[in-house]
């Protein structure tokens, strides 16, 4: 018997998320990446609003939240990696007579870096921040990329070296140990501060000169913020730690 609570619009849209997901799959291996791209952006978006939806209607569940990780395996492990490797990854012939190709290894690390990202994230929850890069940023990442890459007719594969290293970055932005800031509590009360909407406007606006590019240029920069901060944090303890031992030594 089921005593878990199963509420009906936020595990909606977590199925319209996984749904999406896969049906991005059958259309990257059509070679339609485009469409895959798009449909990839659509899962982070009823991904975003399912946990947003349940914190304001107070609709959260145990069983909601183990079905959306696991509609994340899908929509953001899954379809990219397989996005990937029909795009660019299957162009890979390092090495020759191999039995394995080299993208599907590549493909595959992003997609383990997907499941260990989800893997951690359920065991170790935080309100506040999260530790690695969250998998739909990365899945993000990839789909805009390709949307702007086909906009302004950019071949991927002539640049495929600086590709592999930015998959495998992202790969391991996902495992690694930085903060990466939250915005669950943003709007959860009724009333936001000022800034924060003037803000969000001034945001809209921006995004609407090209959208593609300024979104992409936004995941970019989120991606960047873990490994910045944990840098200034470091160096910030390593100045604190030096102005005492300064003081300590001039007390002496």
């Amino acid at each position: 018997m089921i005593r878990n609570k199963i509420y009906l619009i936020p595990n909606l849209l977590t199925t319209g998320s996984v749904l999406c997901g896969f049906i991005s799959i059958f259309y990257s291996f059509n070679d339609n990446f485009l469409i895959a791209a798009y449909l990839i952006l659509s899962s982070t978006v009823l991904d975003g609003l399912d946990g947003r939806v349940a914190r304001i209607t107070k609709t959260t569940s145990d069983f909601g939240a183990q079905y959306d990780s696991l509609s994340d395996v899908v929509a953001f492990g899954v379809a990219p990696s397989i996005l990937l490797y029909q795009w660019f990854l299957k162009y890979i012939n390092y090495f020759y007579n191999s039995w394995l190709e080299l993208g599907v290894l590549v493909a595959f690390l992003y997609l383990a870096s997907v499941l260990l990202r989800l893997a951690r994230f359920n065991t170790a929850k935080s309100n506040d921040f999260f530790i690695g890069l969250p998998c739909p940023i990365a899945g993000a990442l990839v789909s805009l990329a390709y949307v702007v890459s086909s906009k302004t007719n950019f071949n991927i594969v002539t640049y495929i070296d600086v590709s592999i290293f930015f998959t495998l970055l992202i790969s391991f932005l996902m495992v690694s140990k930085f903060s990466y800031f939250s915005f669950k509590n943003i709007g959860s009360d009724e009333k936001i501060k000022f800034y924060w909407l003037f803000f969000i406007i001034l945001l809209l606006v921006i995004t609407l000169i090209n959208p593609p590019m300024v979104l992409l240029l936004l995941a970019i920069i989120y991606s960047l913020s873990g490994p910045i901060m944990n840098i200034f944090r470091r160096f910030r303890k390593r100045k604190i730690l030096y102005s005492e031992e300064n003081k300590d030594n001039y007390g002496k």
